[in-house]
């Protein structure tokens, strides 16, 4: 091995710019400052070191000569090195950054990436948001953050994806779609790449593709949110629309003309072809260092394509803006239809779980108990043709109504019927509270029934979270309103009966209303076919919602009373656990606490004594509960 020699391969003209300590600091550890522009490159050894301190495009130039030299090469801050101090993670200061250079005690293969010819120091980037998304803020100042966020979003308002073909190395091309796609040399050197990755350090013979292929602009606003509170890498799982190339070398092309920015300079192209030309020895910064020695160098290759739009999706893409929310993809479509006209038909096994259902809910009311309801809920197969003929009514597709409507009656039908019956067998006449809690439905039952109706929707909409589809039956609680009628009807009950027949057609209609709305917004219908059915649902909902908002105003009347009496000192005894049973006439159930049992005079006195506060007469049910 030769004798090694350090140079500073320098723009003279703007060392001379820098401060008289930093100079001082040259000029007392580097003996071997040359002139970029004149000296002889042929006369580095491959036991060198050269500390390069030269602009963004000579660098482009001189980088594959030093290369073929086999030394080893340093970068250092140049004032017109923006992409070389990005991607190849520089310290800003100078000193700093020839002291990390000194520092190294070894080097790291890098290759040298080109696009098109051209030597490529930080990033290529199609698109304009990956560059925005990822960009650090220059100021901590929360107003700063909430006006750029706001800019953000005024540039989502026109993003249109373009039609790609993708080729790497030996795989089959790929036909896509793309809002943004980024191409970096080192998924850790570029910070608009650190964002998208899980921590490896890329070998020196590949380099990364990032593909964005966004179905939404809540995606992005969704992803903006997520990197701004969890930061980079691992934690960050929003970027759902990405998908990550890791290869040799990579084309892309597209039919239609596209923006591209190379390292800062923009150009409008039709073609991209990426290759690694050679390698050379890299002098890592102490970052880069550091990097490496907590990360493993991963050199396997990747293609990733699951997230990228195929088929009739690519299509749909590019022919409009970017929607705001997801839009239901060919295939989508398909499938979902498909499903729900299955849902739709009145089969052997749903009439078998309408009928255990039901009976499980009526032994469940019967018993007092929440665990046995709840139980019959995920248990009832009622949802499915609800959801099925929400999208009838969308679509005005008669067929599927019909047949969802069919499927419905049938369920209720049975369920009726065998309410009935096990009522008619059963000797309890008593009123729980699992009923009194389903003859009083109110505005708020109607809230329920349409947020369980949107998540029904969209749980069937989306495969991946067709799992919660349990917890959407739990919510939405169809089936115990509907034994709770059939009792009362059993009973000859009519007021048990229309209450909780109420609240059944509360659910009923609610559901179908957004369940429309969250197919309607995930582009499963054009809004002109959808309008006539949205209307009549939502005059439905609204004709409902006159006795729910009675049923509410009284609730809250209800609750006025108990909290004006609980808690409430009479005549040395205070009044607990106060419960309105009826309202008219209105029966109330108390607690009465004190230090001896009272008298038939004293509980008179205590009744004449809410019958004042309340404003009217009042049955009493008296509990006493002496404390000594």
């Amino acid at each position: 091995m030769g004798t090694s020699t350090i140079y500073l391969y320098a723009d003279l003209d703007e060392l001379e710019n820098e401060s008289d300590k930093t100079k001082e600091f040259i000029q007392e550890n580097f003996p071997n400052i040359v002139d970029y522009r004149t000296f002889d490159l042929g006369s580095i050894t491959e036991d060198d070191r050269v500390f390069v301190y030269i602009s963004d495009s000579q660098i482009k130039l001189k980088l594959p000569e030093l290369a073929k030299q086999n030394c080893a090469i340093g970068f250092l801050p140049h004032p017109d090195a923006v992409q070389a101090q990005s991607g190849y993670r520089i310290p800003k200061d100078l000193k700093q950054a020839l002291t990390d250079l000194l520092e190294a005690e070894s080097v790291v293969n890098s290759g040298i990436l080109c696009c098109n010819g051209e030597v490529i120091l930080n990033y290529v980037v199609i698109g304009e948001i990956v560059t925005f998304l990822t960009k650090r803020s220059r100021s901590k100042n929360l107003f700063h953050r909430i006006k750029r966020f706001f800019r953000y979003l005024d540039r989502l308002r026109n993003i249109r994806a373009l039609p790609f073909t993708i080729k790497a190395e030996e795989k089959d091309a790929v036909d896509t779609a793309a809002t943004d796609i980024l191409v970096v040399q080192s998924a850790q050197n570029s910070v608009v790449s650190r964002v998208f990755t899980s921590g490896d350090i890329s070998s020196d013979n590949l380099f990364n593709t990032f593909i964005f292929a966004p179905r939404s602009v809540i995606q992005l606003i969704r992803s903006y949110i997520m990197k701004l509170l969890l930061g980079t890498g691992q934690k960050n799982k929003s970027f759902d629309f990405l998908s990550r190339f890791k290869t040799e070398d990579l084309s892309i092309s597209s039919t239609q003309s596209f923006s591209c920015n190379i390292d800062g300079r923009y150009s409008s192209l039709t073609e991209l072809v990426f290759s690694l030309e050679a390698s050379f020895k890299q002098i890592p910064s102490e970052s880069t260092r550091v990097n490496i020695e907590s990360k493993k160098t991963n050199s396997s290759k990747i293609f990733q394509t699951k997230n990228l739009p195929k088929g009739d999706s690519i299509k749909e893409m590019v022919r409009k803006n970017l929607p705001f929310i997801s839009h239901a993809s060919s295939d989508e479509y398909k499938e979902l239809f498909t499903q729900l006209r299955e849902n739709a038909k009145p089969t052997q096994n749903y009439v078998v779980l309408m009928i255990l259902s039901v009976i499980l809910a009526t032994l469940g009311v019967f018993a007092d108990s929440s665990p046995v309801i709840i139980g019959a809920m995920i248990l009832a197969p009622l949802m499915a043709p609800i959801i099925s003929f929400s999208m009838g009514v969308l679509r005005q597709d008669k067929e599927l109504m019909k047949n969802s409507f069919i499927t419905m009656m049938v369920g209720i039908g049975v369920g009726y019927l065998f309410a009935i019956i096990f009522t008619v067998i059963t000797p309890l006449t008593q009123i729980n509270s699992e009923i009194t809690s389903r003859i009083k439905p109110n505005i708020i039952d109607l809230g329920i029934a349409v947020v369980s109706g949107a998540a029904g929707a969209y749980a069937y909409s989306k495969e991946e979270i067709a799992k919660t589809l349990a917890g959407v039956a739990i919510a939405v609680a169809l089936v115990p309103p509907l034994a709770v009628s059939g009792i009362g009807i059993a009973w000859l009950n009519f007021e048990v009966f229309f209450g909780a027949f109420l609240l059944l057609i509360t659910n009923l209609t609610g559901m179908v209303l957004a369940a429309a709305l969250v197919f309607l917004l995930t582009g499963y219908s054009p809004f002109q076919l959808a309008r006539k059915g949205l209307l009549i649902s939502l005059f439905v909902v609204l004709s409902i919602s006159i006795p729910l908002a009675f049923g509410f105003f009284k609730v809250v009347e209800e609750n006025k009373i108990i909290r004006s009496l609980n808690d409430t000192e009479i005549k040395g005894v205070i009044l607990e656990r106060v419960i309105m049973e009826s309202r008219k006439p209105m029966v109330i159930s108390v607690d009465v606490v004190a230090d001896s049992t009272p008298s038939n005079e004293e509980i008179d006195v205590i009744k004449e004594e809410i019958e004042e506060i309340v404003g009217e007469k009042v049955t009493l049910k008296v509990a006493v509960r002496v404390t000594r």
